[in-house]
């Protein structure tokens, strides 16, 4: 016979389907509920001979109370309505009109009775709370004061309204930005040396002759395209092309009869945004003398291999730069207008070389007495906008006497991320972000200068002797950089 049997354990044959129970067990079940029921009567009475209120005995499984870390909110149930039983305006036993608490199935009038609810210890005991805090430490106490310390600080730069200070944040900040890019860089370099020796290990583990993916694309493209007499500038010229030039003239480029069938596959297989039309004019003229001249002597200056058209394909900027110039000189002269007129700005005075040019300033920084080497110094200096501002930043150049200083060239230009063009540095020095941006305005260059006066960069710069000088005095080996730049002082002061 067949052992098979149904869902309820029958056999397959049986029509029977009606679910059977375990007497034993649900016996068993109502046994230990009366037993617990008697106990808690127990309990319950002993209480109560006691004079005490009866709480429900732990288990084990409670935790330690904490502080509420939200607000009540009293206001939420204004404008709204419950359904409540019959009955449910007598007492305080369950759901009702006001503030209802699930855990003890208990309903307040008001919010004096719910706090004082939420804070008993019947309330505690029902949400599983034992009653008692954690006892602190001493690690919890530091961590407290740590945390408030940080608060007050963030609350005291929040109120920081004079130029010193503001100073004094902008150096800490420019400290911590120096510091995550030198990390960067450390990173970076550590990831350039692994993946050298990962190819190095593979050539010495299957010879030299082995291919590393992506080590070779740049040059077998060049090839295909057959001007590999052209080195590395051509790569680069299209490489740099590629991205200046807009999508809409690569196509009308590329799309002309006699371009060469690789070329075009090449240009038209390469990521291009929306850039500057004068920069890809310029880089399509370089570009046309390296290519005529590796292809054909004779060819014009403005045609690219076979009667291809530079002026033809790229897009001019010459119809919109009159209105860009004169936008750039009403947003100046607004915002000359603002640095004139502001009083939160000591030590930094505007004004115009030439009354009738907007795009030339004349500006006096007088630097404060609290700076260690340039505290006193009165510095002049021009500050020169292009007609596309705030597209492209200023150049800002000292008189003399020029500044002894890590950041400025001997020739009085001044050397600072933000006042250099607005893209990727070929020598990953700088990060795009820390470039100029539009959002920058004067007020925030001149700030800039003048915080880095309070504190000089000596990494890439622009004046190899006076970085030199500064790590040499910042080492304790002599203090000659201190005495230049107080000579430079007492020049500008004029008692030299």
């Amino acid at each position: 016979m067949s052992n098979t049997k149904g869902a309820y354990g029958q056999a397959a044959g049986d029509t029977d389907f009606r679910k059977k129970y375990d007497l034993d067990e649900y016996a068993a079940k109502a046994k230990d509920r009366e037993a617990a029921e008697k106990e808690e009567r127990k309990a319950r009475w002993e209480a109560k001979m006691a004079g005490k209120k009866y709480y429900k005995p732990m288990d084990g499984s409670e935790t330690l109370t904490t502080a509420r870390n939200a607000t009540q909110d009293f206001s939420r149930l204004v404008g709204t309505s419950t359904l409540v039983p019959a009955g449910a305006g007598v007492g305080k036993r369950g759901r009702g009109a006001g503030f209802y608490c699930e855990a003890c199935d208990l309903t307040f009038k008001d919010n004096l009775q719910w706090v004082e609810h939420t804070n008993s210890m019947q309330h505690q005991r029902a949400i599983g709370a034992t009653g008692e805090v954690r006892k602190a430490t001493a690690a919890d106490v530091h961590a407290r004061i740590e945390a408030l310390w940080a608060r007050e600080q963030e609350r005291q730069r929040d109120q920081i309204v004079s130029l010193h200070e503001r100073l004094e944040v902008r150096r800490e900040e420019d400290e911590k930005e120096r510091e995550e890019k030198r990390q960067k860089r450390r990173e970076a370099e550590e990831r350039k040396r692994l993946d050298k020796e990962a190819a190095a290990k593979i050539k010495t583990e299957y010879g030299e002759d082995v291919r590393i993916e992506g080590e070779h694309d740049e040059e077998d493209m060049m090839a295909a395209m057959g001007i590999t007499g052209f080195g590395t500038t051509a790569t680069k010229l299209f490489r740099r092309f590629s991205m200046v030039l807009p999508a809409c003239s690569f196509h009308r480029f590329c799309n002309r009869p006699h371009f060469p069938a690789p070329v075009r596959a090449w240009v038209l297989s390469r990521r291009c945004r929306f850039g500057r039309p004068a920069l890809a004019t310029r880089l399509m003229h370089d570009l046309a003398r390296g290519f005529s001249s590796a292809t054909n002597s004779t060819s014009r200056f403005t045609m690219i291999c076979c009667g291809i058209d530079v002026e033809a394909v790229i897009p001019t900027a010459m119809a919109s730069s009159s209105t860009s110039s004169v936008a750039a000189g009403a947003l100046l002269k607004r915002q000359l207008k603002q640095m004139q007129s502001a009083k939160d700005l000591p030590g930094i005075s505007c004004g115009l070389v030439n009354d009738n040019n907007i795009f030339e300033w004349e500006v006096m920084l007088m630097i404060n007495d609290d700076c260690k080497y340039y505290g006193g110094g009165n510095f002049r200096s021009h500050l020169t906008f292009p007609p596309s501002y705030p597209l492209m930043p200023p150049k800002m150049i000292f008189q003399t006497p020029i500044p002894f200083h890590p950041n400025i060239y001997p020739n009085g230009e001044l050397c600072i991320s933000i006042l250099h063009p607005p893209e990727e540095d070929k020598y990953g020095y700088e990060a795009a972000s820390e470039r100029w941006s539009p959002v920058q305005t004067p007020e925030t260059i001149l700030l800039s200068v003048i915080s880095l006066f309070e504190d000089p960069n000596d990494e890439s710069p622009a004046n190899v002797e006076a970085a030199r000088l500064l790590r040499e005095e910042r080492e304790g080996k002599n203090k000659d950089f201190r005495r230049r730049c107080r000579k430079c002082v007492r020049e500008s002061l004029g008692e030299d």
